[in-house]
């Protein structure tokens, strides 16, 4: 394997594997073993267990501690069914075929949940309810190395997740190395940010070793290879797979692109096929994941081979050659004793029964392929997109993730709901840290979710046994978030005529947890600060429970000025769901994050302009007008190309101000911009500004959108000066 461009990254070597041995590998002794001052264990602590097992039944009067448990096959049991049976013979662990792997996981977590542990005569029996319980892992956006996969299965292991399903090619990197396409390695496997080249590959024997290492926890990896949609790194390598032969860049920005394989050209299926040919023997998973998802069809739409192929095949348009490509495909791989998983898109060009559909737009994809005899997966953006923030999915939430879809009749096509996966997208992923941080405490949650039955989870009774769970994780070297968001903010703008005054306070948002307020510029007396200089000012806080600090530090922004005492109101009206605060938009003090959903921000869509009024009871002399606006270019939120602004001197004298933005409209990431209004010599005094934000533009050429309306964000406007 070989990584340009890797920051350093800590792993801690075979913790999980290192445990797990220190309680099967000793000898089993029971109490009889032990003089009076030897029997001091401390009993397991079965009601820990995450997640929980599905019974036990316990003597107290003698027990075995946790060491050389003897496991026998019983092929009685379910797959993954396990007993534990603790009785004068010691520790006997009977098990279906992988039922090892989980009675394992349960014997590891008894064993680091207390010190010397000893497990009551008695039995434990536990199975799952449902059979796929994975993790997405994309290693695309952001590469990972060999160990750091490895780590991630150990901590699915511990929580007895059973499938990896690993993204490994994509727009912005391909990661599978092969001896008979170089290029994929030396092209496709990297991206250009400036001087600077990021990326990384796997070689057969780095492929290899993760199966291998995961087989021995009983995960089975499930490979993603993305057709005919996110391909462009391929493309950048070998250009005559695509539709317009033309050489294009491996993708630098996140989003859909519309360089995609060409479904006209015979030379795709011989690519595709020999990469298959490859996957298929390195992964002896039952399933290879096709992708299918979010495939623009601009290219095959002006492609003479694509249209030609349309009308061989005697296809309607673009959208049935998608699911021809995608029978195709899945021919090829069910010849070679493989089924498919694809995203939900491929439902709508028809499948194979034997096609499983992976439903993540909602939950109407696993209710249609169940409906249709198809197995689904469910990993909705709602509840199981583990890159978005704690602040839009936290612990509830995912606690609450019921998989079966509300109008589906569970009594005929339940059974086709097979489970559910957490999706681990690497875009805002880009190291070891905030993958721990973004999979857990949410993954410990999931597991849970995935095992139990829904009537038999109680969110109270596991929020008190994750805490049991920390100290755990600790140990074994894995950082964590917050359940939820951990701060009560409240805000409140206070001024009074020439009195400016920004009241906040910061208040943790659940027990058992202490918050640390940095303020440097605010004057902070217990859970309250107030800012009364005029300017921006910022607070920090970082959650902390037990001397551990729970998340990130947390980073607010506020602003003093004296549009706060005007008389302020929107004149037409922002786009749902993005209305700012609940108080006055745009005059409360508050200023907004980089996350567009943070409440703080004012959206608008067009189609003509967005515009508001700020009035004060007598006349203000201006310094300076500022206001912040945020560009995120794969969400469609631009930077305006210009504000008007209309300062009154009086009803029928209008001074009209117009100012641009300084950064491009092709600038990548996500980032806030001040705009500032100072002309020299300053402002006639005024009563009365009224700013105008025109919005006709549309998504440059240069994106993947290119001609679609973008979105305006501002979340205050700050207005600078004093009374005449």
């Amino acid at each position: 394997m070989r990584v340009r461009n890797r920051q350093n990254r800590r792993w801690i070597t075979g913790v999980f594997a290192v445990v797990i041995s220190v309680v099967v590998v000793l000898f089993t002794r029971s109490v009889s073993d032990f003089n009076d001052g030897q029997v001091c264990k401390e009993l397991a602590a079965v009601d820990a267990l995450i997640p929980p097992v599905r019974s036990y039944d316990f003597d107290s009067s003698a027990w075995n501690t946790l060491e050389a448990p003897v496991f026998e096959l019983d092929s009685n049991l379910n797959d993954e069914a396990y007993r534990i049976v603790s009785d004068e013979n010691g520790i006997t662990v009977f098990h279906g075929a992988v039922g090892d792997h989980r009675a394992q996981s349960t014997l590891g977590q008894l064993g680091m949940l207390g010190n010397e542990v000893a497990l009551p005569w008695g039995e434990i029996s536990d199975e799952p309810v449902f059979a796929h319980r994975g993790v997405l892992m994309d290693v695309c956006r952001h590469f990972f190395t060999v160990d750091e996969v490895k780590r991630q299965l150990d901590i699915m292991a511990l929580y007895k997740f059973n499938v990896l399903h690993w993204h490994l090619t994509e727009d912005q990197g391909w990661r599978i190395a092969m001896d008979a396409y170089p290029k994929l390695a030396e092209v496709a496997a990297y991206r250009s940010h400036g001087d600077s080249v990021y990326g990384g590959f796997y070689t057969r024997e780095d492929l290899e070793e993760v199966v291998a290492y995961a087989a021995d926890y009983g995960i089975e990896v499930v490979p993603e290879i993305e057709l005919p949609g996110h391909s462009q790194a391929v493309l950048a390598a070998y250009p005559h797979l695509g539709c317009s032969g033309e050489s294009v860049a491996v993708a630098t920005e996140w989003g859909v692109f519309k360089d995609i394989y060409c479904a006209g050209n015979e030379q795709t299926f011989e690519f595709l096929e020999d990469v298959l040919d490859y996957v298929c023997e390195i992964f002896p998973s039952k399933y290879i994941h096709i992708g299918g998802d979010e495939a623009p069809k601009y290219r095959w739409e002006h492609c003479p081979k694509c249209q030609q192929r349309i009308k061989e095949e005697d296809l309607r348009d673009e959208e049935a050659l998608q699911g021809w490509f995608n029978t195709r495909i899945e021919d090829y791989l069910t010849a070679k004793g493989k089924q498919i998983i694809g995203w939900d898109e491929i439902l709508e060009g028809g499948l194979s029964p034997n096609a499983t559909v992976q439903s993540w737009r909602g939950f109407e994809g696993a209710q249609h392929a169940a409906e249709q005899g198809h197995d689904a997966i469910v990993s909705p953006t709602s509840h199981a997109y583990f890159d978005y923030p704690v602040s839009s999915i936290d612990v509830p939430k995912v606690y609450d993730f019921n998989l079966y879809p509300e109008k589906l009749d569970r009594f005929t096509h339940g059974h086709h709901i097979i489970g559910g996966e957490c999706n681990l997208w690497s875009e805002r992923i880009p190291d070891i840290e905030t993958l721990d941080r973004r999979f857990l405490p949410r993954g410990i949650s999931m597991a849970e979710v995935l095992w139990s039955h829904p009537a038999e989870r109680d969110y109270d009774a596991f929020w008190q046994r994750l805490q049991l769970h920390y100290p755990m994780l600790d140990a074994l070297g894995y950082s964590y978030d917050v359940e939820q968001v951990p701060v009560k903010l409240g805000t409140k703008n206070d001024s009074f005529k020439e009195e400016l005054k920004v009241f906040v306070t910061a208040e943790p948002a659940f027990a058992n947890l202490e918050l640390a307020v940095e303020a440097p510029t605010g004057m902070t007396m217990g859970s309250a600060t107030i800012f009364t200089e005029r300017g921006m000012h910022q607070m920090k806080v970082q959650p902390n429970r037990g001397g551990h600090a729970m998340g990130k530090v947390l980073n607010y922004g506020f602003a003093v000025h004296e549009g706060l005492v005007t008389h302020s109101c929107l004149t037409s009206p922002p786009t749902e769901p993005y209305k700012g605060s609940k108080d006055i938009p745009l005059a409360n003090g508050v200023l907004g994050s980089e996350n567009y959903r943070d409440g703080n921000w004012v959206g608008y869509f067009g189609p003509d302009y967005f515009s508001g009024h700020f009035g004060w009871d007598k006349p203000y002399i201006i310094d300076s007008v500022k206001i912040n606006f945020l560009q995120s270019r794969l969400s469609w939120i631009l930077i305006p190309e210009k504000v008007i602004t209309d300062v009154y001197e009086s009803e029928d004298q209008i001074s009209r101000y117009e100012w641009e933005r300084t950064s491009s409209a092709s600038e990548e990431g996500t980032f806030i911009e001040t705009m500032v209004l100072a002309p020299e010599g300053g402002f006639p005094a005024t009563q009365t500004i009224d700013f105008m934000i025109p919005n006709t533009e549309v998504l440059p050429d240069n994106h993947p959108s290119a001609g679609e309306r973008v979105w305006h964000f501002l979340d205050e406007v700050q207005i600078y000066g004093r009374p005449l």
